[in-house]
């Protein structure tokens, strides 16, 4: 029995791809001996202070590493892994995280499974970041109790030079039950992309400079995080352009099983004196000027206000002899700028590329730009005609079995690389689809035919042959055939006249092509004998079908939904392994910020019958930055819009927009106890889950379904909830919307009693229109409207919903915002949106839809849903993002768009949560208009305090000549640029008349 396949099974319910690596630690084995702990020196390589005090679980804030010569030099890789987007969580190759920009990961184990996915914190926590930043790999590297697994990283290109150095951390699970190995590794030879194909290779990586726990000993890998600091006296070449290699390697024998879970964090290569080579780079930084955005500044540093934007300049040169066509270019904070953009610049040319971006603090990001000849991959070929191969006599395959997904071994000498991966076994797929099987049974997948990279196709670690992706019907066959001599062979998959979805059923209507694999060259071909299929006529040529190759989540298109194979029948993808060329570096932006503080929370103020008082309010600065402040509050709709425009980056491909496409999965299992809140009202968050299928009561601060910390408090299944408010601070009941059914919904009653639960109460339906993803459903505090949103990947629209008869009313298109997701009001009645296309936050004219950006997130959206809403209790604004990895909560600057880790986002049992929408109970403060308290009257409307001033004091006048004996409250608002504290709101109490009661309280009029 597979020992692997028995652990495995006790993780169900969970990701297959990401098995909980404690869950599996825990497990028991079956036959096992328990495993006794070894000693283990000390490594000299971490012995540092710093890295002694950290504890397990602790979570530290980065800070820079002075460099050793005194004068700061860029990182040629500087990764933390916060933005490790695979397909699953991207939808999209634009900006598909580190593996679509210059990271290349490869399994050579034997029975390959796993390769360095995402972390998973209940195994333990980050080094930094956000608890999942960090890049992980178990013992599911292989999927057998025997052989070797091997499983390799390979970094971003790099240049060396005289001090190169490579650091980082690792650790594995407390009390590893099996034993971990890691190699680094180094090749400086040019392209350095070939790690061989089997378990015992290194391909190109032969020199090893360091082995941790070399011996495969139980307990002799770290358990806490460790950093390890590389240089040329360990073997780091000191000239020449390569690749740094991780490696997960361990050996098994059988009974006794290897592996336990490790991770990596905060990876950083000092290039040290490296030389240009094939380009050279030069960033500046300079503020940004709306009337010229393709300025380029001359400095490499600047000092700027917290919420200031700044342009930054790229230009770079072609050094090399020969034209550069493919280029990718990623920031070490936060993330790709763009991937594999196709631009040819000639030898001697440069090419100059602006980004303005917002700034949220004090920053030094290194930049490193990627450039080569061909893209990496595949470079197909069109013009060759058709060499279509006589397959009979060769094995035919089970027709049923393949429409569901067939293993098929491969022959075990036909020397053959896809995507620089050996085959083991094939899953030959009904939808002319074939896949390098990576998984212990192939998957069962029904295609919605997005374009490539489809991350339902490949998952996260596989690679796929598209020969003619399109929708099928069962029948047809399919045969398999072996050509020629080794080693030289061609190996013939071969898709024989099956039906295609609204086509002919006729004999010789259907779909006949075949993949043909070349040995020893590692060309693959697609060749095309029928594709005219009757029925509809735009499924012929291609015209209904998705072709191309795919490998993890980089997609390579040949063509999507075109009919762009008729006069094509032949398509011969050849490998390229280019070399590519680097070049890093780094800016500095000093951001200063002020603070805000005011040394009253409430105002008290008594004046006789008709008469006046003052009091004084003392404003102070205690930051490093200018303080800017104003009373009252600006009740326009564009308040909150930037002074000036701001640019944003896609991040999410348009076509690929789908906010459903990846939502968690349903848990199995009916109602589950709820229980007293522990926190009783001061749980204020109300959530619905909509992987799980609950609605939620929990807090901010560690939101989830612990018992500590969260109760469900109703049971939406069957509800795909993206819109939820509390309406005219009524508590006692939640609204919400329901995308799918375009339903408004009442849920009551709210309430923190144990064992009673919301019940669901159907408003009506919406009349709004299909094919458009609907959320939102927020009110405005100041007026009482209610709003949502729809939109298409293409286009949004704001409209107005009345929640007595669900009458909706469109307000305009939010222009030049495609993909809103999420929207939220603050206090004031300004209108706050999440865009999925651009993973950035904008602000909206409720009055007209206008929209403007204020600035990137800073995290992946995936354009998957999303939910966002205001706080009245901190006056901050909450997202909750979902992705591959599981899902998070940030609080979001207002003022610049900058998303802060708050927590993680835990399901029942540790699962999946995914957020559609989420409602805070907390009654809001809302600022006075100054021309409802003529009363109340400030001797400034605004001001400005130097850092390191002294406190500015306010006046404020209470006349009371027009006004009856009685109490008046307002609330006075500071409006700051403080980046924590915008809207300062504090009580005003000033009673008039009353007699001696005045002076009874303390209070003396004047």
């Amino acid at each position: 029995m597979n020992q692997r396949l028995i652990l495995g099974a006790a993780l169900a319910g969970l990701a297959a791809f990401a098995a909980p690596p404690d869950a599996i630690a825990a497990a028991a084995t079956p036959g096992r001996a328990a495993a006794t702990a070894a000693h283990r020196d000390a490594d000299p390589r971490a012995a540092t202070a710093a890295d002694a005090a950290y504890a397990p679980g602790t979570r530290l804030v980065r800070a820079p590493v002075a460099n050793p010569r005194g004068t700061p030099r860029p990182l040629a890789v500087g990764e933390g892994f916060e933005r490790m987007e695979s397909v699953l969580e991207t939808g999209s190759a634009l900006g598909g995280g580190i593996y679509a920009n210059g990271w290349i990961r490869r399994n050579n184990s034997d029975a390959p499974n796993l390769a360095w996915y995402k972390g998973v914190p209940s195994a333990f926590a980050a080094y930094d970041g956000a608890p999942d930043s960090y890049l992980a790999q178990n013992w599911f590297a292989t999927r057998l109790d025997t052989g070797t697994a091997s499983v390799w990283a390979l970094t971003p290109p790099v240049n060396f030079g005289a001090g190169a150095s490579v650091s980082f951390w690792t650790r594995t699970v407390e009390n590893a039950p099996r034993p971990d190995r890691l190699q680094v590794r180094v090749c400086a030879t040019g392209a350095c992309t070939d790690v061989g194909t089997m378990p015992e290779d290194v391909g190109e990586f032969a020199t090893l400079v360091a082995d941790i726990n070399a011996t495969e000993t139980v307990g002799g890998y770290p358990e806490t995080w460790t950093r390890y600091v590389l240089t040329s006296a360990d073997g780091l070449p000191a000239s020449g352009a390569g690749r740094i290699a991780f490696r997960y390697y361990f050996h098994q024998d059988a009974g006794a099983l290897a592996g336990s879970y490790v991770g990596i964090d905060r990876v950083e290569i000092d290039e040290g004196d490296a030389a240009p080579n094939g380009i050279d780079l030069a960033v500046t930084v300079a503020p940004a000027d709306p009337a010229a955005p393709d300025a380029c500044g001359t400095a490499t540093s600047i000092d700027v206000a917290v919420g200031d934007q700044v342009n930054v300049c790229y230009r770079m040169t072609n050094t090399s002899a020969a034209p550069l066509a493919w280029h990718s270019l990623r920031d070490d904070l936060t993330g790709p700028v763009f991937s594999n953009r196709e631009r040819a610049v000639a030898p001697g040319a440069t090419w100059q590329f602006n980004r303005v971006v917002t700034v949220g603090a004090s920053q030094s990001p290194s930049f490193s730009w990627i450039a080569q000849r061909e893209r990496s991959g595949y470079t197909p070929d069109d013009t060759q005609p058709a060499q279509y191969v006589d397959t009979t006599g060769g094995q035919e395959l089970d027709a049923q079995t393949v429409y569901g997904g067939m293993t098929l071994p491969f022959p075990a000498d036909f020397r053959f690389r896809l995507y620089g991966e050996r085959i083991d076994e094939l899953c030959v797929m009904g939808y002319a689809v074939v896949l390098n099987k990576h998984f212990p049974s192939c998957p069962t997948y029904t295609p919605g035919l997005p374009p490539l990279p489809d991350g339902n196709l490949t998952g996260v670690f596989g690679s796929a042959m598209v020969l003619f992706q399109t929708l099928m019907q069962p029948g047809g066959r399919y045969f398999t055939k072996t050509l020629g001599v080794a080693p030289l062979r061609r190996y013939v998959i071969e898709y024989n006249d099956n039906p295609v979805a609204f086509g002919s059923t006729d004999p010789g209507r259907g779909l006949t092509a075949q993949i043909v694999l070349n040995e020893t060259t590692n060309v693959i071909e697609f060749q095309y004998g029928n594709l005219l299929f009757g029925g509809h006529p735009a499924l012929a040529y291609g015209g209904r079908a998705s072709i191309g190759l795919q490998a993890q989540q980089i997609g390579q298109q040949y063509s999507y939904m075109t009919q762009s194979l008729r006069t094509v029948n032949r398509i011969a993808w050849r490998p390229s392994d280019p070399v590519a060329y680097s070049r890093t570096k780094q800016i500095h932006i000093a951001a200063h910020a002020p603070v805000l503080h005011v040394d009253a929370t409430s105002i008290v103020a008594g004046a006789p019958s008709h008469g006046t008082a003052s009091a004084t309010l003392g404003l102070a600065n205690d930051g490093d930055g200018r303080l800017d402040w104003t009373t009252g509050v600006d009740t326009s709709a564009t308040s909150h819009f930037p002074a000036s425009p701001r640019t944003l980056v896609r991040r999410t491909d348009a076509a690929a927009f789908d906010p459903l496409a990846h939502r968690a999965p349903v848990q199995a299992g009916g109602a589950r106890t709820a229980q007293a809140p522990a926190g009783g009202t001061t749980w204020p968050l109300w959530a619905f889950d909509i992987g799980n299928g609950y609605l939620l009561q929990t807090n901010r601060e560690t939101p989830g379904y612990d018992l500590a910390n969260g109760a469900i408090k109703g049971y939406p299944r069957g509800r795909t909830i993206t819109g939820a408010e509390f309406v005219d601070d009524d508590f006692d009941r939640l609204y919400a919307y329901d995308t799918a059914s375009h339903a408004l919904l009442r849920y009551d009653p709210i309430t923190s009693t144990p064992n009673v639960y919301a019940g669901e109460t159907v408003v009506g339906l919406a009349q709004l229109p299909t094919g458009e993803f609907g959320h939102g459903l927020k009110q405005d505090p100041t007026t009482g409207t209610v709003y949502l949103v729809t939109t298409t990947g293409q286009a949004s629209r704001l409209w107005t919903i009345d929640l007595a008869t669900v009458t909706v009313r469109e307000v305009g298109e939010i222009v030049g915002m495609p993909g809103v997701l999420a929207i939220a009001f603050d206090a004031d009645g300004r209108l706050y949106g999440v865009d999925g296309i651009y993973d950035a936050l904008i602000a909206i004219d409720k009055t007209t839809g206008a929209a403007q950006a204020i600035g990137e997130l800073g995290v992946a959206t995936g354009g998957n849903v999303s939910a966002l809403a205001f706080d009245p209790a901190d006056g901050a604004l909450y997202f909750a993002g979902y992705d591959a990895g599981g899902a998070n909560l940030y609080r979001v600057d207002a003022a610049t768009g900058s998303a802060t880790y708050v927590a993680m986002l835990a399901g029942p049992e540790g699962g999946p949560m995914q957020l559609g929408a989420m409602a805070f109970a907390h009654r809001a403060s809302r600022c006075t208009r100054p021309a409802d308290v003529p009363w109340l009257v400030p001797a400034l409307a605004g001001g400005s305090i130097a850092p390191g001033a002294a406190s500015a004091p306010l006046a404020l006048g209470f006349d009371g000549a027009s006004l009856a004996d009685g109490i008046y409250t307002a609330n006075l608002c500071i409006h700051s640029n403080d980046p924590l504290r915008r809207r300062t709101a504090l009580p005003v109490t000033f009673t008039v008349g009353r007699g001696d009661a005045i002076f009874a309280d303390g209070f003396e009029g004047n």
